[in-house]
């Protein structure tokens, strides 16, 4: 059973009780992420978040984090391009002091001085991991080309210099300006009963926090596209992205598109993982994936691999794509994919904290919820006439991105076409 509502305060509630299982799931999610951010402000949203964590009024950083591993629950919290989430998972009998540790870090975080300045180096050695990291720094140095200019482009980390020159006063005020009822939601999944849960929010949410009447827009202009992007390193590998638009979260062909991303590089059995892994050897990891946004989404595929085979990857993957493109898909491999992709559904939810982000993110993106029967008969309902729409969507007279990190010899600028 799901329940939706919204307190006299502006906050919207999302609630779903599961009698069979023993754990709940709660998240507060802030429609705050990077993409709200100004070009001096790069990493603030990421800031905030671990902020929340350093104090407040009435518990200190070092008791936040006992609260919930004294009950050996997880907490913690993730900044995304388009909003903030803070969640716990524990077992159920510890729903109220759980939901009383998000309400206080909510209402009455400190942002104190000396934390901040600690936590400036923490993000620091956060970023210069990240930077350590090839095969996800790839995706940030993709996502940069894909969508240059655009605050949807930049890092959510920020980089080193806007970290280090970051004030309190700075923090404060993009906290002010997107932390408050209006833009935030609060979800519950797990086992609970729907009136236990409607009183402790009432109990712990009951102030109203910013200022409803303030008007956030995104950046909505077009982003430059930089089409070929290589970060010399010297690293045993060449970790690269090559990719396309995709479509935005209201686009009622992304269900398609879901289809096409996992048969191309979506499981072990998917063509690029046959093709360039299990029929040639050539790596260890591809896949291909679909970042969909507001206004815009971007299609990718990565892959890992030596220099001296980076060339025949490449070629693989356009291959593939060409395929695609050109024959289409059978009956059998269209049923195959549905059925991964509805059983991969269904045991995803019987996570709590999966149950509990699928509430947060549909409600977020459509304003409404979708059940799992929802899904499977908006995934049945893709024909293959509409797979081949996509296909012609994403692939047909559309230039291809490259990104790229790791020791190339020479690095090619053609401009890149499939061949249909």
């Amino acid at each position: 059973m799901f329940v939706k509502y919204k307190t006299d305060k502006g906050l919207t509630v999302l609630l779903e009780p599961i009698d069979s299982v023993v754990s709940i799931s709660l998240g507060l999610w802030v429609q705050a992420g990077s993409r709200h951010e100004t070009p001096n402000e790069e990493g603030y949203a990421h800031f905030v978040e671990h902020m929340l964590f350093k104090g407040t009024e009435k518990y200190s950083a070092k008791e936040i984090a006992q609260i919930v591993d004294r009950v050996g629950g997880q907490h913690n919290a993730a900044t995304n391009r388009e909003y903030t989430c803070y969640y716990i998972n524990v077992i159920s009998d510890y729903f109220e002091s759980s939901i009383e540790l998000l309400a206080e870090m909510y209402y009455r975080s400190l942002f104190d001085e000396g934390e901040l300045e600690k936590e400036k180096k923490v993000i620091i050695e956060e970023i210069r991991m990240y930077d350590d990291t090839p095969d996800e720094l790839i995706h940030d140095i993709f996502m940069s080309s894909m969508l240059s200019s655009h605050p949807l482009g930049h890092s959510i980390l920020g980089t080193t210099d806007s970290v280090q020159d970051v004030s309190r006063e700075d923090i404060i005020g993009f906290f002010n300006e997107y932390y408050h009822n209006d833009n935030t939601i609060f979800v519950v999944a797990g086992k609970f009963k729907e009136c236990e849960a409607v009183s402790l929010v009432e109990k712990y949410f009951s102030e109203r926090l910013g200022n409803p009447s303030v008007n956030h827009s995104s950046d909505s202009s077009s982003p430059i596209r930089i089409y070929r992007t290589h970060i010399e390193r010297d690293l045993e590998q060449i970790h690269f992205c090559i990719g396309t638009d995709g479509l935005n979260k209201s686009d009622d062909d992304r269900w398609a598109l879901y289809i096409l991303s996992t048969l191309l590089g979506g499981s072990m059995s998917s063509r690029l993982f046959q093709s360039v892994r299990e029929r040639e050897g050539l790596c260890y990891s591809i896949y291909s994936f679909h970042s969909t946004y507001t206004d815009n989404g971007v299609f990718g595929i990565y892959c890992g691999t030596s220099p001296d085979n980076y060339n025949r990857s490449l070629e693989l993957i356009i291959t593939e794509c060409e395929k695609l493109l050109r024959n289409g898909i059978t009956e059998q491999e269209i049923a195959d994919v549905k059925a991964y992709m509805k059983g991969n559904l269904a045991l995803g939810l019987e996570s709590t904290e999966v149950r509990m982000s699928h509430l947060a993110v549909n409600e977020m993106a459509y304003g409404r919820y979708f059940s799992f029967k929802d899904i499977v008969e908006k995934i049945d309902n893709v024909t293959i006439d509409d797979f081949k729409r996509v296909c012609n969507r994403i692939f047909k007279d559309k230039r291809f991105a490259v990104a790229s990190i790791g020791r190339l010899k020479e690095i090619d600028n053609k401009e890149l076409y499939l061949q249909h």
